[in-house]
């Protein structure tokens, strides 16, 4: 061991590497005498606060489910592409009126713009309608179910749930979304009809491109109201898919109380178990005022 002649700290001896020119040279390092500190940083969970925060999860899975099992009750004659055109419609209202009145947040820019950007984007689905549904048209339906779900479960494993929790600015995750539009695009491809096919695709777009907006702001406004939707999005993909498959229902129902209760205390129960162990080798951590912190919140947070 040998010392510093500037600050008298300890220096341990390393041997010189292969390629030094000086083979009796040695080089020295720091010793760490500062004391290590255990968990100094490591945040405390509530089990509530998780289960609030895991909502997220549960609307999109259920948003999945019901993108779906609807176009298999379209398929099937259990809803008229008439009907479904309706819905779209209502859910396009309500949505742009959410962001609007909950977010302050105008799709498009503005009203007009939104409106413009709305009508390209139903008549370019209709006029895309007959080219969507001979899209797969030489291939098999089990190709289709089976591609489609490993499409699904992508997005549901890369999709940006931070983003309804306002965790994050601004949607990412663009392969989820990705993943989604054409699993989306493949499901249409089995419809019976290009009106059919114009339903199911505005339906899926709705769903996985305006949702998460609505969702977000609901949040925002109100914790009671962000859980209301979570019921209500779980019973809507119960309802679709009880006709369908009761074995399927009661697997989502059981999800649905894993992620919502089970996971959440797991991951509380856990953390007494973490060991965090910090230092001085750590990176510098600034330190940001409160007042900062609020002013780069975003304003529904404020």
């Amino acid at each position: 061991m040998c010392l510093s002649a500037a600050t008298g700290q300890s220096w341990w001896p390393l041997p010189p590497p292969p390629s030094s020119s000086a083979p009796n040279a040695s080089l020295c390092m720091p010793l760490p005498l500062r004391p290590q500190v255990l968990n100094a940083h490591v945040p405390e969970r509530s089990y509530w606060s998780v289960v609030v925060a895991s909502a997220a999860i549960t609307q999109q899975l259920c948003t999945v489910v019901a993108a779906v099992a609807v176009p298999v009750h379209l398929r099937a004659g259990n809803i008229s592409a008439q009907q479904l055109l309706v819905v779209c419609s209502l859910l396009l209202v309500l949505g742009y009126a959410t962001c609007a009145v909950l977010g302050n947040h105008l799709l498009g820019g503005s009203l007009a713009r939104g409106a413009r950007q709305g009508v390209l984007l139903v008549g370019g689905v209709y006029l895309l309608s007959p080219l969507i549904k001979t899209l797969a048209a030489t291939v098999s339906a089990d190709s289709i179910v089976a591609l489609t779900s490993v499409l699904l479960l992508a997005h549901l494993f890369l999709h940006d749930y931070s983003f309804v929790n306002s965790m994050t600015d601004c949607l990412t995750g663009t392969l989820a979304l990705g993943a989604a539009i054409l699993a989306a695009v493949l499901i249409s491809s089995l419809m019976v009809s290009e009106l059919h096919v114009f339903a199911q695709v505005l339906l899926s777009l709705e769903l996985y491109l305006l949702s998460p907006y609505v969702r977000r702001y609901i949040h925002a406004a109100s914790t009671t109201a962000h859980l209301a939707v979570t019921v209500a999005l779980v019973g809507i993909a119960v309802g679709l898919l009880q006709p369908l498959s009761p074995g399927l229902a009661a697997s989502l129902v059981a999800a649905v109380l894993a992620i919502s209760f089970l996971f959440p205390w797991q991951l509380v129960s856990i953390t007494k178990y973490k060991a965090k162990i910090n230092g001085p080798w750590d990176e510098a951590v600034p330190v940001i005022p409160k007042e900062l912190q609020v002013s780069m919140l975003p304003k529904e947070m404020r």
